[in-house]
């Protein structure tokens, strides 16, 4: 009995590998603003009791959207997720990918065709426990 219990918890642990959160590593990425037109701005709050703070930024440069995370900081948690939404509860958004890392400037193209000015927040979002870590409105 013992060691099906040394068993079951040596399984457990394994099963919560932290290797299954965003990567902590401070990132600085390439995005350059030269050039680029400020469309929207936001600063992040946490949601939920989550540690969630920076600015959120979509710039237009050679006739792409981009959002960029610059100064960017969260606490850290298992698949998060970068959206994009029309309102603030997230009930219409677009994915934009996985959170590239908890600390640093990051970027993400914004698909092609979406009308920028229908979205109105940038949500840090856990899609594994659909919980919300964090989000920014946007002016």
């Amino acid at each position: 009995m013992k060691i099906n219990v040394i068993h079951l918890l040596v399984f457990v642990l394994l099963a919560c590998n932290v290797e299954e959160n965003t990567p902590a590593q401070m990132i600085d990425d390439d995005f350059d603003i030269t050039g680029a037109s400020l469309l929207k701005e936001g600063i992040f709050m946490g949601v939920g009791g989550h540690s969630v703070s920076g600015t959120a930024s979509i710039y237009e440069k050679g006739g792409k959207h981009y959002l960029l995370l610059d100064p960017y900081q969260s606490q850290n948690g298992p698949d998060l997720r970068v959206y994009l939404s029309r309102n603030e509860s997230a009930t219409s958004f677009v994915s934009l990918g996985l959170l590239k890392a908890t600390t640093g400037k990051q970027s993400y193209a914004i698909p092609a065709g979406l009308n920028i000015s229908e979205f109105s927040h940038v949500h840090i979002w856990c899609q594994q426990f659909s919980v919300e870590f964090g989000r920014a409105p946007l002016d």
